[in-house]
Order: C-alpha cells, then sequence, then structure tokens
C-alpha cells in the first residue's frame, strides 16, 4: 500500500534582494555618468579657457609677400580665442573671396597653433609697374615683384604693357593671354607680349617678330587663334610678294591689313 506524505507549501521568495541590487546597480551607472559628465564639463573648461589652450600663432603658408597683410588681416582675429573653439570657418571664407586666392584651409595644431594653406592663383604673365616686372594671375591680380626668369620654358612669362588703362586695363590683357593659352597651346608658346590698347589689343609672335593687332572681340573664344592662324597660312605668300612686314592688323574677317615700315612709308599700306 503507497504511503501519503504531507509537504507544507514552500513560501514565495520575496523579490527585495534583487531589487536591492538593481537599485544599487542603476544608482552606479547614474553616478559614474554624473561623474563622466563632471569630468567631461571640467575638460572642456580647462580647453576653453586655459592659457595653454589659446591660440597665440596663426602659420599662413602660400601667401605671397605682397599679400601679407592682406591675409594677416583676415586671420589675426583668430588671436587670443580658445583653440578648440575658435571658429576657423570666417577666415576661410574670407581668404577665398579673394580674387587672389584659388583654395584656402586651415586646420588646428594643439596647443595653440592655427595652421593656414593657401593656395594662391599662379602667375599667368608679367606686368610692368613704376619700372618694375610684377607677376600677375588670369585674373589680372598683382601678386609681387617677379624675381627674375627662372631656367624652364615655363617661366618664360608674357609680359603685358597696359599701363595707360590702369587695373581694367591689365585685366583684359590677362584675360587675352589666358584665353590663347586655353585656346591654343602651340600659340601661346609664340607669344612674348600683349599690349592693351582702349579698343584693341596688340600681340607679338616671338618667332615671326610681327605685331599682330587684334580688335575688341579678341577675348571671344578662339578668335585670336583663328585669326593669327591664318596670318601664318598666309605668310609664305606674302614673303613671295615681298609683302612681309614687322606689323600686321587682323581687326577685320575679311582682310588684312599690313604696315610698311618707315622707310616704305611713302608707299602706304598693302
Amino acid at each position: 500500500m503507497a504511503e501519503t506524505f504531507y509537504r507544507p507549501p514552500m513560501p514565495a521568495a520575496r523579490p527585495t534582494r534583487r531589487l536591492a541590487t538593481g537599485i544599487r546597480t542603476a544608482a552606479l551607472a547614474v553616478g559614474l555618468a554624473i561623474g563622466a559628465g563632471v569630468v567631461l564639463a571640467g575638460l572642456l573648461l580647462v580647453l576653453r579657457f586655459h592659457p595653454r589652450f589659446t591660440v597665440t600663432r596663426v602659420v599662413l603658408e602660400g601667401v605671397p609677400e605682397i599679400r601679407r597683410v592682406e591675409a594677416e588681416a583676415a586671420t589675426d582675429r583668430c588671436i587670443g580665442q580658445p583653440l578648440l573653439f575658435v571658429d576657423l570657418d570666417g577666415p576661410v571664407t574670407v581668404l577665398s573671396s579673394c580674387a587672389w586666392v584659388e583654395k584656402a584651409l586651415a586646420r588646428r595644431v594643439v596647443p595653440g597653433t592655427i595652421h593656414i594653406t593657401v593656395t594662391a592663383r599662379p602667375p599667368i604673365a608679367l606686368a610692368r609697374k613704376e619700372g618694375e616686372l610684377w607677376a600677375v594671375d588670369a585674373a589680372g591680380t598683382l601678386l609681387g615683384p617677379h624675381a627674375g626668369k627662372g631656367l624652364a620654358a615655363a617661366d618664360d612669362y608674357v609680359v603685358i604693357d597696359s599701363d595707360a588703362g590702369g587695373p581694367k586695363a591689365l585685366a583684359r590683357g590677362a584675360a587675352l593671354v589666358a584665353r590663347i593659352r586655353e585656346d591654343d597651346p602651340a600659340l601661346f608658346a609664340r607669344l612674348s607680349e600683349v599690349s592693351v590698347g582702349a579698343d584693341e589689343f596688340a600681340v607679338v609672335d616671338r618667332e615671326s617678330h610681327t605685331r599682330l593687332l587684334f580688335g575688341p572681340d579678341a577675348l571671344s573664344p578662339g578668335r585670336v587663334s583663328a585669326l593669327w592662324r591664318v596670318y601664318l597660312t598666309l605668310r609664305p605668300d606674302l614673303d613671295r610678294h615681298a609683302l612681309l612686314r614687322n606689323e600686321a592688323d587682323l581687326r577685320f574677317n575679311d582682310q588684312i591689313i599690313l604696315k610698311a615700315p618707315a622707310s616704305d612709308a611713302v608707299r602706304g599700306k598693302t
């Protein structure tokens, strides 16, 4: 006969211990978060107000000497500012808006330096200014005195003569040089000088020693190169007929006017 045993019911486990453990864990997490926040806030305060992390120097790289004062005026406002909180977009925007700047970048160097790198627009020609030759870019911006021709062929710059017309004439001359370089590199290699008049341009072909005149439409794409090429094509025929002259007027679509040398002036133009 099977025996029957009586087992009294077990009381349910109270959650007190687990609840206490959870509270302690949450409190510890909250304490750690507050502690981390305090540490972070203290670190930010140190970085913002400690003299060691204040901007004390701005390094400018790639700025032409003649533009250094202008660049310093745009960047000196950073001096004395907290390094990690200083606005770098401001000076970069100001520099990027300058006609002589192609690109500007800025970076922080701990503990207190801002390094700004400027890529200046490359010189395209030389211009006469107060008896000196100054390098100019494609916009006609003066970049600084030219130190002298280098040994490379690329350093043999075109000379722009625009003294009478001022900055606007210089900009037009530089634009013409840039146009010829873009349209026909081979003709650009023959170009030695550009003179800018009120409504005309004159260029010197260094190989033929000829001065070529162009009208105000010379800045139109392909205009100068097309007329110049026509003249070079006709040169052998002009030579055979003894019509070669040291100046050719190419301002017209359907004719070339040759200026006679002084000794032939009595015969007029051909």
